[in-house]
């Protein structure tokens, strides 16, 4: 018997149906995610799902005694005086119990009447107690806090003083000590940091609990999920597999689709035509019962418009360097950072990440002169054009026109004029490509969801002819399918960037080089996006690894005179033909000219993450010419290859996650795979360096 199972379920607030016609059965083993763009249902669903919305039509069936556990966007008010406190206060059943217990105990003390009763009582909620695990409660929640970045001196804080990121860290941790059959989760990412959101992914891949979450983060969903239910012009459907199969498989049904459409509407104008033509000669009788049968003939639906925000970035013509930095120490008090040397050109993407407070924000606004450095310089390139994409979506106060402030209480067709006087025509066009249609226009700003504030921010600064964008977490508040377009739009930028962002599924698409901050702001530099940063953590890991100084340096002696992978290539060009002036600055090209997307020079293995087959050829042509050791490098690489190929290819097939064990299981054996051929190609460059 399913754990719940729904039917014909619709969702509507007064005269809007938010969506019909949902059917989900939800077993014990259930992983599922649901994803729609902002507004399609999501959280109205996991709400319904957990009682706490009652919907309009449809019924839903839970199994008998079901316990289930949701997490809202929105926090509780606290009860309890301490965090750790907080945390235990979430299993009512086991405080309902303890109390009994006490009672018990001072009633037993006494030794009345009934003593024999109360101690049989007594023993058996004591074994109740032990098997709903009373006991382990407090060292799961300090366990659960802890991995959430909630230290033992926090834990003795009053919940009502902590900032909106550590009390949503410590309601994700009531949910994880749950004893719960069904966990209902609502962006349980929110407001983490990278290590946060690694550690719960590590439990939620983990967990043999069935749930159901919400979740704006792509790499997140690959890895937790094997069901995800799309919410889509108020329908609902299921696919099978992770995230990145649900993309997949949803542009091929979408095709599908469309094409039995139009295949019918040419079969239906065949018909048509044919009585109009013979509806009063000879062939009538024909006519009429081919109106008949088309009269009879299930029509299929045209698959609905897939709605999404349309951008593209504007671009100014750029010199071969953008931006320099040397000596540069960030903060705001005081110092947080002593930054590498950095050359930025066209097409370098640099992501920054690091845990909250670590700087990353403070480094962007520092590089785009919102902040004064502490020490050292920044020198803009002759003909760099800049803009900063504020994580606060233009509520705070500007201090320059590289970024944009927004006033409340101007509509938002006001709102973009005031920056962009394009004209009303013009201007409609442009919020029509960010989703704001008709009345919508004439909305205040201060009334806008963060979503829609997202949109029109980026859409203001998409319209700025620009060599260089500064972002600050530029998927907050966007729902997934404006992350894609997003991605898209960014990966066809010409100019360089500069990122900070949690999206590890953006860095991994659009990075050129990576730097995290780490402990003692300590940065490391690691050529590649997200992916090849782990594979550098995991070397340093390993007995006698250390890294590869070209790529990770701490701050004592970070690049030694080395920006990027590109500064290195620029350098070697400028140095043989000496045309840089005395600054530095290269004598103004064409963008992007000349540039590849990553660095030149570099002698070390392709990236963890590429298994292209030109990365593949490369890597055998090489172990040829060496030893017999590196021949037979190359068999076991050519066999990795061989095996991860014939993996992904069994995550591309929908019935591999019929079973979700086995579809689990799959995605194991390539994690596994894409390790191995990762050590692989270090152990080639190992030897190629001999």
């Amino acid at each position: 018997m399913p754990l719940v199972s729904v039917s014909q379920l619709a969702v509507a607030y007064g005269a809007d149906t938010i969506f019909s016609g949902l059917d989900l059965r939800l077993e014990r083993t259930s992983r599922l995610a649901v994803v729609g763009a902002n507004g399609a249902g999501k959280s109205s669903l996991l709400r319904v799902l957990a009682g706490d919305l009652e919907p309009t039509e449809g019924q839903i069936d839970r199994q008998r005694g079901l316990r289930s556990a949701h997490l809202p966007q929105d926090a509780p008010v606290p009860v309890a005086k301490t965090v750790l406190e907080e945390v235990m206060a979430s299993r009512t059943d086991l405080a309902a119990m303890r109390h009994e217990l006490s009672l018990l105990e001072v009633a037993m003390s006494r030794e009345g009447p009934g003593l024999e009763g109360q101690l049989s009582r007594y023993g058996d909620l004591q074994h109740r107690y032990e098997d709903a695990g009373g006991y382990e409660l407090e060292a799961r929640a300090r366990e659960a806090l802890g991995g959430l970045g909630i230290d033992e001196e926090q834990r003795g804080h009053d919940p009502a003083e902590l900032s909106g990121g550590q009390q949503r860290r410590v309601e994700l941790a009531k949910l994880l000590v749950a004893d719960a059959d069904l966990l209902l989760i609502d962006e349980p990412t929110n407001h983490l940091d990278l290590e946060g959101i690694e550690w719960l992914e590590d439990f939620m891949a983990g967990v043999g609990t069935a749930f159901v979450l919400v979740s704006h983060d792509r790499r997140f969903l690959d890895h937790v999920c094997t069901g995800v239910l799309e919410l889509n012009h108020g329908t609902a459907e299921e696919y099978p597999g992770n995230y990145s199969a649900y993309v997949r498989l949803r542009v091929e049904r979408r095709a599908r689709r469309l094409k039995e459409y139009e295949e019918q509407q040419d079969h239906i104008r065949h018909q048509e035509e044919f009585i109009r033509r013979y509806r009063a000669g000879q062939r009538a009788r024909e006519a009429r019962g081919r109106q008949t049968k088309l009269d009879r003939l299930p029509r299929v639906a045209a698959p609905p418009d897939d709605r999404r925000p349309r951008l593209r970035f504007a671009t100014a013509p750029s010199s071969r360097v953008t931006l320099k930095a040397s000596g540069l120490v960030v903060g705001r008090e005081g110092p947080l950072l002593e930054l590498p040397p950095l050359t930025l050109a066209p097409g370098d993407r640099i992501a920054v990440i690091g845990a909250n407070g670590s700087g990353k924000s403070t480094l962007l606004h520092t590089l785009a002169g919102e902040l004064p450095a502490l020490g050292g310089r920044v020198d803009l390139g002759p003909r760099t054009v800049f803009r900063l994409y504020r994580q606060d979506l233009g509520r705070g106060q500007v201090t320059d026109s590289q970024s944009f402030a927004s006033n409340q209480n101007s509509t938002v067709m006001e709102d973009l004029l005031a920056d962009h006087p394009i004209g009303p025509e013009r201007g409609r066009n442009m919020l029509g490509a960010l989703l704001f249609s008709g009345d919508e226009v004439n909305r205040r700003v201060g009334d806008l969801s963060g979503g829609e504030r997202a949109r029109l921010l980026m859409g203001k600064l998409a319209l700025e002819p620009t060599n260089l964008l500064f972002l600050d977490e530029p998927t907050n508040h966007l729902d997934l399918p404006a992350q894609e377009v997003l991605e898209g739009a960014l990966a066809k930028y010409p100019g360089a960037l500069v990122l900070v962002s949690h999206d590890r599924a953006l860095i991994d698409a659009l990075a050129t080089e990576t730097w995290a901050i780490e402990e003692g702001g300590r940065v490391r530099k690691v050529v590649g996006g997200y992916t090849a940063l782990l594979a550098d953590r995991q070397r340093d890991r390993r007995p006698g690894g250390g890294g590869d100084a070209g790529v990770a340096a701490a701050p004592a002696a970070v690049g030694r005179g080395e920006g990027t992978g590109r500064d290195r290539s620029e350098r070697g060009r400028s140095g043989r033909d000496g045309k840089r002036d005395h600054d530095g600055h290269a004598h103004e090209g064409h963008a992007g000219s000349g540039h590849d997307a990553v660095g030149h020079g570099r002698s070390g293995p392709p990236p963890a993450h590429s298994s292209a087959p030109a990365v593949g050829r490369k890597v055998r042509a090489a172990a040829r010419s060496l030893s017999a050791a590196g021949r037979r490098l190359e068999s076991e690489i050519a066999e990795t290859e061989a095996a991860l190929a014939e993996t992904r290819q069994r995550l591309l097939d929908p019935t591999t996650f019929s079973d979700p064990a086995v579809g689990a299981a799959v995605g194991r054996e390539h994690d596994r795979l894409t390790g191995a051929l990762a050590e692989l190609y270090e152990r080639w460059a190992d030897i190629g360096a001999e």
